[in-house]
């Protein structure tokens, strides 16, 4: 979703039908009209499904004891503030904006919202992890669940302010009888505006926690070589992981964006520029999407607890409809993992991820 040409809408730009771009106008319509919808949707049912499993292990059995549980409940939710935006977005791709004014401002800015809480979460995990292992002594006295309560609230905070902006100029305009969800920014201060937006995501999307993450981690990594704990390491294998997935999944994105800041700024003189601009922020945007469902698998194959919690819940709806078996499968698989896991699944402080 573009931050400031087009949060939940096609690519709706008038084109050149010369003979030369009918081909660029037809795979366009393609993919707006195929293949995006079809893989919002997978990714709509396959993050949906996904991370109200990790909200039932969180919550159900893990009981949220502990700062880490607090951390990835929020990025979960953060996860499913996307999900919830997909079914939407589909319709538009395949007719038009018909949910009103007031649906367009709020699930833009839900798009944001999900976006900067789930980088900002990804970081302060990463800061937690920090000075659980860096600085055992200290993180005794700061890493308290009333302080993760806090940080909670300011990161969704400043989530809230750093998307206020396309809540605020967010509305629907209708063009030709086509009823569009767009950024109408005041006349004669849209590029200040684009710019502004622009460089928000740069810096508060990838510049700033980047470099945080780059100090934890170097940090992280040099006292692990010193040691010979398994049970710290595995601490860091969980949210190393989700930071990678991240940056995977969100780096193009804002590659693009400050391609185009670039762009702005008149640094490319070629105006066709912009037109492959658009077309690789579209792609960007359909990838980047793909990380609602894939933070839910990490969370399975990275951490041994979760598998266990999840074959507890599985087994629980078997019995539910009546499939008991000989003993309960999943309940021996449970207990056959849960040894398996020994002794990387114990807990690090009481505070070992999943």
């Amino acid at each position: 979703m573009d931050a400031t040409d087009n949060s939940l809408s096609t690519a709706t730009a008038q084109y050149d039908y010369s003979e030369s771009s009918i081909y660029y106008v037809k795979a366009l319509d393609k993919m707006d009209s195929i293949f995006k919808p079809t893989l919002y949707c997978i990714i709509f049912f396959c993050g949906l499904f996904g991370n109200i499993l990790v909200l039932w292990v969180l919550i159900g059995f893990k009981k949220m004891n502990s700062l880490t549980d607090i951390y990835l409940f929020n990025m979960a939710i953060s996860d499913l503030m996307f999900v919830f935006s997909l079914p939407f977005v589909v319709h538009q791709l395949l007719n038009q904006w018909v949910f009103g004014e007031v649906m367009c401002k709020m699930l833009s800015a839900m798009y944001f919202i999900g976006f900067f809480s789930g980088i900002f979460f990804i970081t302060v995990l990463s800061v937690d992890r920090y000075l659980a292992i860096v600085h055992v002594v200290l993180s005794l006295k700061f890493r308290t669940m009333k302080l993760g309560l806090i940080v909670t609230f300011v990161v969704w905070t400043c989530a809230f302010l750093l998307s206020a902006t396309n809540f605020i100029f967010h509305r629907t305009v209708t063009n030709n009888g086509f009823t569009d969800c767009t950024a109408s920014y005041p006349e004669g201060q849209e590029d200040i505006w684009t710019l502004l937006s622009y460089f928000q995501i740069n810096i508060f999307g990838l510049i700033i926690p980047l470099v945080i993450l780059i100090f934890c981690y170097s940090q992280i990594i040099r006292t692990l070589y010193n040691s010979r704990s398994m049970q710290k390491k595995y601490a860091v294998k969980l949210i190393l992981l989700l930071v990678l997935v991240f940056f995977v999944f969100w780096t193009p994105y804002n590659v693009v964006i400050f391609l185009r800041i670039l762009h702005r700024l008149g640094v490319f003189g070629d105006s066709s520029f912009e037109e492959e601009l658009k077309t690789a922020m579209d792609i960007c945007e359909t990838i980047s999407f793909l990380h609602c469902c894939v933070n839910p698998v990490i969370y399975t194959f990275a951490g041994d607890n979760f598998q266990k919690h999840l074959f507890r819940i599985f087994n629980k709806l078997l019995r539910c409809i009546g499939i008991r078996g000989r003993g309960g499968y999943f309940a021996n698989v449970s207990v056959d993992r849960s040894s398996f896991a020994g002794r990387s699944s114990r807990s690090f402080s009481s505070d070992v991820v999943m």
